[in-house]
């Protein structure tokens, strides 16, 4: 995964500031650091992460950066875990740098095989992160859209990628809309 995401990120590096939301373990993080040169910043609801790397707590609703500092933002199949999706891209929106990127992996329950693997998921999930939010393609493009990004791009994925979760996915590269800006909320 760090390569294909590495692929998908600006060329600003090695001075490049990269955030991982829900980073969990941190080794994507860390295996991307080590790709690009530069300090990939990881933040998830965990006092602490296994990777050795540039790690923050996070409340959840606001990131521990300064408005406007990073050249990209990562979801690693944790956008359906978020219980306010709304303020969650807001978020992203103004951490973001103008020409920065988002990369989002993310299930794509289309078929009735997905939706029994996303529905075991939540029920194993839900008492830790509140209940999932699973979308289908259309579904999460209506949502980043409405948010205020273009997506540059996107291509299914296998669903063998995680053979104990083998579901349908989408990747996800998107861009701040240029006609809606990027004035930071306040």
């Amino acid at each position: 995964m760090a390569l294909e995401i590495a692929r998908a990120l600006p060329h600003a590096f090695p001075a490049a500031r990269v955030l991982d939301v829900g980073c969990g373990s941190g080794y994507i993080a860390h295996h991307l650091s080590a790709m690009l040169g530069t300090r990939v910043m990881g933040i998830d609801l965990d006092d602490t992460t296994e990777a050795p790397i540039d790690y923050r707590s996070f409340d959840g609703t606001r990131f521990p950066v300064e408005t406007q500092s990073l050249d990209a933002v990562l979801f690693c199949y944790v956008l359906h875990h978020a219980q306010d999706l709304g303020t969650l891209l807001s978020e992203v929106r103004r951490v973001l740098r103008a020409d920065g990127r988002v990369v989002v992996y993310e299930d794509n329950p289309g078929t009735w095989w997905d939706r029994i693997v996303c529905s075991v998921h939540n029920l194993q999930w839900r008492g830790r992160t509140g209940p999932c939010t699973f979308k289908t393609e259309a579904g999460w493009r209506r949502l980043f859209e409405s948010a205020g990004f273009d997506v540059a791009r996107t291509r299914s994925l296998s669903r063998w990628r995680n053979l104990a979760h083998p579901v349908s996915r989408r990747f996800f590269v998107m861009e701040l809309d240029s006609a809606s800006g990027n004035e930071p909320e306040q």
